[in-house]
């Protein structure tokens, strides 16, 4: 898709290097952009490498059901969350100090980790990522303690009053963010109906732009055409606004190569002048040359080689998204993802794409 092609090469031609604490790890980004898709003309899944749609549709799903544990991923094969509910289950048993991220003893006691959540029902609890994401939008918890499903306000809002400009759903709950595994990165979906249309726009605060970006795209214009279903109007736009985004550069040595201002400045300089997508994996061979070898453990954190090899990739036709149009928005959220929602005429690109995530 050129819209998010234009966005990797934003971050690679005129990104700034920083450290993020968090995850213990360089990344490259920028502090803003914004793109736009035309849900008329197609369905945005990536095109120039392989994103199944399962993956995405699956954790939306468990967002809507207002789930807060890996277990109901777990069921369902989807280990996006796993790594996040790990280091949250180490900092409440204080064992971050004893298993570093980016070790060894760090990767092993992870396995043993989700062995254990897999195969013990009474570990089950170690699962629990607090209030995140569809926890705050089906139990949001006002100061009286009551309880607000802003999912059930939004849909029976927008058929009620289509004019309104409170059809939002909201992440962001200051109070809870101590007790989240990780604070919610797409934070805010405001819903806007003009005549028949209705388009949505997400606004992301923290943007893993190659793995994490292809699945928010495809997620969030799911959303659209459910909530579009539910309410009789017509999805047209998707507007997804970007603040920090970026791509990981791994750990020391690799990183390395980027915390020298004069080895960014010719590898951007070098990606600035390229006038042919083929020309990407020759600056993608340049830099694996020059760049210090990725550390035993930590292989596939630095995200840069894999971004150059997608720019290489023409764009294909988008696919078409065919939903269960009787069935309604509560119910199918209770059902497998695919049996509500099928992707009709995906030929993506097929290569390695498998990066490690940041974490």
């Amino acid at each position: 898709m050129k819209e998010y092609h234009e966005l990797l090469k934003e971050i690679l031609g005129n990104g700034d290097v920083m450290y993020e604490p968090r995850t213990e790890e360089f990344i490259l980004g920028i502090g803003g952009w914004q793109s736009k898709y035309d849900l008329r003309k197609g369905f945005p899944l990536m095109t120039t490498k392989n994103v199944p749609p399962r993956l995405p549709f699956e954790e939306l799903f468990w967002k809507l059901r207002g789930e807060r544990n890996v277990a109901g991923l777990f069921r369902r094969d989807i280990h996006i969350w796993d790594a996040n509910a790990f280091d949250r289950y180490l900092k409440e048993n204080e064992l971050k100090d004893k298993f570093p991220k980016h070790t060894s003893e760090w990767s092993d006691e992870f396995e043993r980790y989700k062995k254990r959540l897999a195969n013990d029902p009474g570990f089950s609890e170690a699962g629990d990522l607090g209030p995140v994401y569809g926890y705050q939008w089906r139990h949001w918890e006002k100061s009286n303690g009551e309880k607000v499903d802003q999912l059930s306000n939004l849909l029976k809002g927008i058929k009620e009053r289509p004019g309104s400009r409170y059809h939002i759903l909201s992440a962001w709950n200051v109070g809870d963010l101590p007790e989240m595994a990780l604070g919610p990165c797409p934070f805010w979906h405001q819903f806007s109906v003009f005549g028949e249309n209705i388009d949505l726009h997400m606004v992301q605060r923290s943007c893993d732009v190659f793995l994490g970006v292809p699945f928010n795209i495809a997620q969030d214009s799911l959303l659209a055409h459910m909530v579009a279903n539910e309410v009789d109007l017509n999805p047209r736009y998707f507007i997804h606004t970007y603040v920090n985004v970026h791509a990981y550069l791994g750990v020391p040595p690799r990183a390395n190569f980027w915390t020298d201002k004069k080895n960014v400045e010719e590898f951007q300089e070098r990606f600035n002048a390229i006038k042919d997508i083929s020309e990407y994996l020759k600056l993608r061979e340049w830099y694996i040359k020059n760049a210090p070898e990725e550390s035993s453990g930590n292989e596939k954190k630095d995200h840069i080689p894999f971004i150059l090899e997608q720019l290489s990739k023409p764009y294909s036709e988008l696919p078409s998204l065919r939903i269960k149009k009787d069935t309604s928005l509560l119910d199918a959220i209770q059902m497998p993802a695919m049996e509500y929602a099928q992707v009709e005429g995906y030929n993506p690109n097929k290569w390695d794409a498998k990066a490690m995530m940041a974490t």
